[in-house]
């Protein structure tokens, strides 16, 4: 999750009976659970390797890169490779998060309040109250 990913597919054309890499520049990729969470428009090199960068949604679950390719005189490409987003671990998270700092000053001036309570109640002589009888 919230991660850099990249996503890379080599696509090929029959040219006179040999393959050359493929030159476009309307390839699309899509990330997709249910519905496509992030959509690229991949950009190719001249060797027909197709690239497209993009972060994670930070939404755990089962997802699938999916290139549809339909161009009219082409045979279609349609690649589908599943993955699953995993939340982070407990020791992937940040040692201190800077927006917890008010519960971490309410929990340590809890301990001060407990510990001065408790020093007070130790160690304070009892005055006697006299009542008006004696």
């Amino acid at each position: 999750m919230n991660e850099e990913c990249e996503y890379s597919v080599k696509i090929s054309e029959m040219t006179n009976g040999a393959w050359v890499p493929f030159k476009a520049q309307d390839v699309q990729m899509e990330f997709v659970r249910i519905d496509p969470f992030v959509r690229k428009t991949m950009t190719g090199d001249k060797n027909g390797l197709f690239k497209a960068n993009f972060v994670v949604p930070d939404v755990y679950g089962v997802f699938k890169f999916v290139i549809s390719y339909s161009r009219l005189g082409l045979t279609n490409i349609y690649s589908s490779k599943q993955i699953s987003v995993h939340p982070l671990r407990h020791n992937q998270y940040e040692r201190f998060i800077y927006s917890a700092y008010p519960y971490y000053a309410s929990s340590f001036s809890m301990m001060a309040g407990v510990f001065i309570f408790a020093f007070v109640f130790l160690y304070h002589k009892d005055l006697e109250v006299k009542s008006k009888d004696d």
